[in-house]
C-alpha cells in the first residue's frame, strides 16, 4: 500500500473518542484472545499512523500525529515490577496481561517506531509529549534489554539492536549503545559461524530485516554500528538473491518462515524497484500494511544482476543454515524445486516447496503439508534428501510439542485431539490437475510440467493408509488419510508414523523414473526409506520435539 492510500485508509477509520484508527482483528492464531473480525484498535499500526501524519509537514496533520501518539504510549506497561514491563498489547482492547500470552516482540515494535518519531520528528512534539515519548522509549530499550533475545532468533534481535541504539543516542544512556554494538556483533559472529540465518531463506524475515537496517541508517548515527549493520544487510541480499528465481518471480524453497504461497505483491515491487528486475506478481493483493516510512537502500550492485537471470541452467544450491540443517535447492529456466534436510511442518515452515510458471498462471506451487483437523501439525516432522529436481521425504511425529505453534499451544500430556490427520503433497494455481498413473504414482501438473509422487502405503498407529488423489478448486493433492473419524485423544508419545513418498518434477516428454519407493528397519530405531538411489533414515517411533 502507498503512503496515500495508507493515509486515506486510516483517516477513513480514525476514531476521535480513542485517538487511534479502528479496524476489525486480524489473528495469527495466537497471542490474541480476541476472534478474528472483532473491531479493534491496533497499536502498531497507530503508530505508523502516527509517523506518517507527522511525515505529511501539515500543522493540522501533526496536531492529530501527537493525539495518536499520546493514546499509544498511554497503554504502555510502564512498572518496572510488572510482569510485562515495557510492552504494548496488539490492540487497546486487550492489554498484554489478557492475551494469550503476551507478545514480548511489541516493546521491539513499537519501540523502534517511537525512536524515528524522536529522532525525525521530536523538535516538533509538545514538550511534555516530548517527554513522555522519551520515557516510553526507555521502557521499551529496558524492556528488550532485560529479555536480552537470542541471535538466533535473528529478527528481533535485529529489531531489539536497532531500537536499543537509537534509545542510547536519544536518551544519552550509553551503555544502551554499548549494549547494541554487542548484541550486533554477535549476531554477525552467529551468521559468520552457522553460514545463514536460522529463519532461512525466508519472505517474511529476510525483507523485513532489510527494513530494520534501512529504518537504523534513519535514526542510528553511531559509524561502528551503521558499518556492522551495513555488513548485515549485504548478507540479506545475498541470501534473498541465491534462491531467487527469475521464472517465476518466486523465492524458491526450502523456506524456514513463510506467511503464504506466494511473494506479497509490495515485496515483488521493492525487489523490482531496487534491482532492476521485471518480476511479475502473483501472490493476493497488498492488503493495507503500512508503506516504508523511511528511505530505501539499493540492493548492492553486485547482487542485483542475479534477480535478472541464472547463473546457470540448471543450478543447484546447498547451503549450511545451521549446524544440522542444510538445504538444497534445483533451480531452471521455468521452475524450481527445494527441500531441507530435517524439519518439522509448522504453518511457517515450507519444508518442500517448488514452482514453476505456465502459460496460464506466473508460478503453480508445489508443497508438502501434515494436516491436523484442518491446520498445518507443528508435531510433524520430516526428513528428506534431494539431487537435482528429485526429493525423497519421509515422515513421523513428535511429543512435547505445540498442535498450531511449536511452543504456545502445548496439549497437556501430549494427548492430541484428533478427528483428522493426512499427509499431502498439493498443487495449487490455474489449470492444476491431478492423474493417477497407477501402482501408487500420481501426477500433479499445470501446463507443460509435471510433478510425478512416488507413494508407498503409511502406517499410522497400526492402520494401513493408501494414497488417493483430490481435487478442491484451485488445488490437486496426492494425500494419504492417516485418521478420519470420530475425534479421539491420542497420546503422541505412541503415535507410530510411517511414512514417506518421493517427488520429481518432470519436463514435456520425460518419463516418470520405474523405480519403487521401499521402507525397511535399519536398525536403532530408524526406518530406512529407498527411492531411485535415494536413501533417507527416520525414527520408527515419536521422538521428543526438542530432541528431533
Amino acid at each position: 500500500m502507498n503512503f496515500a492510500m495508507f493515509l486515506a485508509a486510516q483517516d477513513a477509520r480514525y476514531d476521535p473518542e480513542v485517538r487511534m484508527p479502528w479496524r476489525p482483528s486480524r489473528s495469527n492464531g495466537y497471542h490474541t484472545a480476541l476472534p478474528a473480525g472483532t473491531r479493534v484498535h491496533e497499536t502498531r499500526e497507530s503508530t505508523d499512523y502516527a509517523l506518517a501524519l507527522f511525515q505529511t509537514g501539515q500543522a493540522d496533520r501533526e496536531k492529530r500525529a501527537c493525539d495518536v501518539l499520546d493514546a499509544v504510549i498511554g497503554l504502555q506497561v510502564t512498572d518496572p515490577l510488572a510482569e510485562h514491563y515495557g510492552i504494548w498489547g496488539y490492540f487497546l482492547e486487550e492489554p498484554p496481561q489478557r492475551m494469550a500470552p503476551a507478545d514480548w516482540n511489541w516493546a521491539d515494535f513499537i519501540g523502534v517506531r517511537l525512536a524515528q518519531v524522536l529522532a525525525v520528528h521530536g523538535g516538533r512534539l509538545p514538550g511534555d509529549l516530548r517527554e513522555r515519548t522519551r520515557e516510553a522509549l526507555h521502557h521499551a530499550a529496558m524492556s528488550i534489554f532485560r529479555r536480552n533475545v537470542g541471535s538466533r532468533y535473528t529478527n528481533i534481535a535485529l529489531l531489539g539492536t536497532v531500537t536499543t541504539a537509537a534509545a542510547g543516542e536519544l536518551l544519552a544512556a550509553p551503555h544502551l549503545l554499548d549494549y547494541a554494538r554487542q548484541r550486533l556483533g554477535a549476531l554477525l559472529e552467529l551468521l559468520e559461524r552457522d553460514g545463514g540465518f536460522a529463519e532461512y531463506n525466508s519472505p517474511a524475515y529476510s525483507p523485513f530485516l532489510l527494513e530494520i537496517v534501512e529504518r537504523a541508517a534513519l535514526i542510528v548515527k553511531d559509524a561502528e554500528f551503521l558499518e556492522a549493520a551495513e555488513r548485515l544487510r549485504v548478507q540479506v541480499w545475498e541470501t534473498l538473491a541465491e534462491r531467487f528465481h527469475p521464472g517465476t518471480g518466486q523465492l524458491a524453497g526450502p523456506q524456514a518462515r513463510a506467511y503464504a504461497d506466494w511473494l506479497r505483491p509490495d515485496l515483488v515491487s521493492y525487489l523490482a524497484e531496487q534491482t532492476g528486475a521485471p518480476i511479475q506478481a502473483r501472490g493476493d493483493g497488498p492488503g493495507e500494511e503500512a508503506p516504508r516510512l523511511f528511505p530505501s537502500l539499493p540492493c548492492p550492485a553486485h547482487v542485483a544482476a542475479r534477480f535478472l537471470a541464472l547463473p546457470d541452467d540448471p543450478v543447484e544450491v546447498r547451503t549450511r543454515f545451521d549446524a544440522d540443517v542444510i538445504g538444497t535447492t534445483w533451480l531452471t529456466d521455468d521452475a524450481c524445486l527445494g527441500s531441507v534436510n530435517e524439519e518439522f511442518a509448522w504453518i511457517q515452515r515450507r519444508p518442500l516447496l517448488g514452482y514453476w510458471r505456465t502459460p496460464d498462471d506466473p508460478a503453480v506451487v508445489l508443497r508438502a503439508r501434515m494436516m491436523h483437523n484442518g491446520h498445518d501439525l507443528t508435531a510433524a516432522w520430516c526428513r528428506q534428501v534431494q539431487e537435482g529436481p528429485r526429493v525423497l521425504s519421509g515422515w513421523w511425529l513428535s511429543y512435547d510439542s505445540g498442535d498450531f505453534h511449536p511452543n504456545l499451544d502445548k496439549p497437556e500430556g501430549s494427548v492430541f485431539d484428533v478427528g483428522d490427520l493426512r499427509l499431502r503433497v498439493t498443487l495449487r494455481g490455474r489449470g492444476v490437475e491431478g492423474k493417477s498413473l497407477g501402482d501408487g504414482v500420481f501426477a500433479l501438473a499445470a501446463g507443460d510440467r509435471r510433478a510425478v509422487v512416488h507413494t508407498v502405503p503409511a502406517e499410522f498407529l497400526g492402520r494401513t493408509a493408501t494414497w488417493a488423489l483430490v481435487e478442491e478448486g484451485d488445488e490437486v493433492a496426492v494425500e494419504a488419510v492417516l485418521y478420519g473419524g470420530p475425534r479421539r485423544p491420542v497420546d503422541f508419545h505412541e503415535a507410530v508414523l510411517r511414512a514417506a513418498f518421493a517427488v520429481e518434477l518432470l519436463p514435456p516428454g520425460e518419463e516418470p523414473t520405474p523405480a519403487s519407493l521401499r521402507g525397511e528397519p535399519y536398525g536403532d530405531g530408524l526406518i530406512q526409506w529407498s527411492w531411485a538411489g535415494l536413501t533417507v533414515a527416520t525414527p520408527d517411533h515419536p521422538t521428543s520435539f526438542e530432541r528431533s
